[in-house]
């Protein structure tokens, strides 16, 4: 049995009293604003704008990225949530937090779908091959023991429309589906949908393929909720789908002999929290996921999100130790484990929020996953902010770190963001930029340090840290939470409504 052993005391007293705390600050109802995207939130004014030029100017220099890497990375290397390399992440960062002098600092733990990697196997068998064909194969998260055979199936990449058209042929099949989505679809169709689709159209396995050439083969969770899958899902590298879809394109069939075997318990793991507490109890939330795949050292994916997050997180603390100023608004660092699981710290996290009634007190949330040099500011749906963005993004270029004028509303789903976004609270974001050769190599073996912007990130934690404290500041928050029909006309024109209804989440 694995079972989470808790590394430090469980949030104190003092901090759940932070959380729900009732002092002098201004929180809204979280349904008191729409948003309009006609009217242009005014810029972040003048003084509060060289504050944060000053700060980024002390801050370019002073990186830790680099030491907390070898940590990190190089020590621990794969963090897999409810596991003893979770639990070693968890405990560094919880160090580095308290060693930064962040308060109420501890570990907040959530239950949790465990899972560990055993064993796959994959067989195929052709007319024109006298024996069977073994390809190297790897399975998916969430997947339990299972052993099948069945036809294959080439199902393009696993789209609604795909699947639909196949009819009846997906019904006892084992389906064959690209990792990435149709150029001219208009959004990114994630892993998770495809095998539902495919499971409630009956079929029988789901194999994805690489689309990059090269051994690599890209895994991930195969469900979004708090599952198991209900048949094998696994994922086959570039040369081995394409054989499998030739062989089915010269019209021999093909039949597959799959075998999976994982660990999986109901088992607990912890986000890690660390905060500067503000004036008023109006929250700053930023976030990473902490937590990685288990075939490399998950430095991409999210080494480089959880090391920015630190950064900023010890430069906002030397500011506030150096100056002796204190933030209007709390800002609040968390590290999320289960991500790579199913959103499973953030959702949890989120949840007793809404539930407590706190939620509201969230002014607005900055998630970092997959972090490289930053080029720009952003804020999911809400163009109204853009004269605002670009105020602290010309003031973060003038202290050292040159970002794009242009300011960006879109985004999706899958990370530690959404629980927030699905209530309606704002989301801002950094965009960035990683080296040619960090593509494609996140949830793969070829996640290592090598790929990753090392001196970049250290650069985006001082952005990170440049917008959390105008946000923590300003006088006149720039964004209201939504209205709950207001959300779903938002994440309707995103383009995520089809996705939230697959997955179970669409309440609008």
């Amino acid at each position: 049995m694995r079972a989470f052993h808790p590394l430090a005391v469980l949030f104190s007293v003092a901090f759940t009293a932070a959380l729900s705390g009732c002092g002098g600050g201004d929180v809204p109802d979280a349904g008191s604003g729409e948003g309009d995207p006609e009217v242009q939130a005014p810029a972040a004014p003048a003084a509060l704008l060289e504050s944060v030029q000053g700060l980024v100017t002390a801050g370019l220099g002073t990186s830790q990225v680099e030491a907390n890497a070898d940590i990190l990375l190089d020590s621990i290397g794969p963090r897999i949530s409810a596991l003893e390399s979770g639990e070693q992440a968890q405990a560094f960062a919880l160090d580095r937090f308290r060693t930064y002098g962040l308060e109420n600092a501890g570990l907040d733990p959530f239950p949790l779908l465990g899972w560990d990697r055993q064993s796959a196997s994959l067989q195929a068998f052709t007319p024109r091959s006298p024996n069977p064909v073994t390809f190297p194969v790897l399975s998916l998260g969430h997947v339990g023991s299972y052993r099948v055979e069945a036809g294959l199936l080439d199902a393009g990449f696993g789209t609604a429309e795909e699947i639909a058209a196949l009819g009846e042929q997906v019904r006892g099949s084992i389906v064959l589906v690209s990792v990435t989505s149709p150029p001219d679809y208009g959004r990114s169709v994630h892993r998770t949908e495809k095998v539902t689709l495919a499971t409630r159209a009956g079929a029988v396995g789901f194999i994805q393929m690489n689309e990059r050439a090269g051994p690599l083969i890209p895994v991930g969770v195969a469900t979004i909720g708090d599952e198991e899958t209900s048949i094998p899902a696994v994922a086959v590298d570039n040369a081995s789908g394409t054989q499998l879809r030739d062989w089915l394109a010269g019209g021999d069939p093909v039949s597959i002999e799959l075998e999976v075997e994982n660990w999986m318990e109901r088992t607990e793991a912890g986000n890690v929290l660390g905060e500067i507490t503000g004036e008023t109890d109006e929250v700053i939330l930023v976030g990473g996921h902490l937590d990685s795949w288990d075939l490399a050292t998950g430095a991409l994916d999210n080494g480089s999100g959880s090391l920015a997050v630190l950064e900023a997180a010890r430069l906002l603390a030397e500011h506030v130790a150096r100056t002796g100023q204190r933030p209007r608004r709390t800002i609040r660092f968390a590290l999320w484990m289960g991500e790579e699981l199913g959103l499973y710290g953030s959702r949890d996290y989120a949840r007793r929020l809404q539930e407590s009634g706190d939620m509201a007190q969230v002014r607005a949330v900055l998630n970092l996953d997959v972090v490289g040099d930053p080029t720009g500011l952003g804020a999911m749906g809400r163009p109204e902010v853009r004269d605002f963005l670009r105020s602290v993004a010309a003031s973060v270029s003038a202290g050292g770190i040159p970002l794009e004028e242009e300011i960006s509303s879109g985004g999706g789903l899958y990370s530690d963001h959404q629980p927030f976004l699905l209530q309606g609270v704002p989301i801002v974001s950094i965009q960035s930029r990683n080296p040619p050769s960090a593509a494609g190599v996140g949830h793969t073996a070829d996640d290592v340090r090598d790929h990753i912007d090392e001196p970049g990130i250290g650069r985006s934690g001082v952005t990170a840290a440049a917008l959390l404290w105008t946000l923590a500041n300003v006088d006149s928050f720039p964004m209201a939470h939504w209205q709950e029909v207001r959300i779903g006309e938002v994440l309707t024109e995103l383009g995520l409504r089809d996705p939230l209804e697959r997955g179970g989440e669409w309440r609008w």
